[in-house]
């Protein structure tokens, strides 16, 4: 689907926003099924793993577009809405360290 097809929402920053709330919950998420699992040694185990597969999957996502789609780009800025994101995560995380670990 073209992106000129799709209805326009002309709300400011509303994609950076997307950008960081998708991550914040990607990463938060995968942060806890990962202290859930129990298989990573150490909480801050958890944190590294679920900031890293965050990062490379935003990676992906704007690699992908870039260069196999004609009717999106990448964009650097989207990148660093999504570690913004992650970060988010991270500090909620730790926040919320011992209602997560059981």
């Amino acid at each position: 689907m073209k992106s000129s097809d799709v209805p326009s929402i002309n709300i400011v920053g509303i994609d950076k926003i997307v950008h960081i709330l998708l991550h914040l919950f990607f990463t938060f998420f995968w942060g806890i099924t990962l202290v859930k699992n129990g298989r990573l040694s150490s909480f801050s185990k958890v944190v590294y793993v679920s900031f890293f597969l965050s990062f490379l999957f935003g990676l992906l996502i704007e690699f992908v577009q870039g260069y196999f789609t004609t009717s999106r780009s990448a964009d650097v800025t989207d990148i660093l809405a999504n570690v913004f994101g992650a970060l988010f995560a991270i500090a909620l995380l730790y926040r919320f360290k011992e209602k997560i670990e059981i």
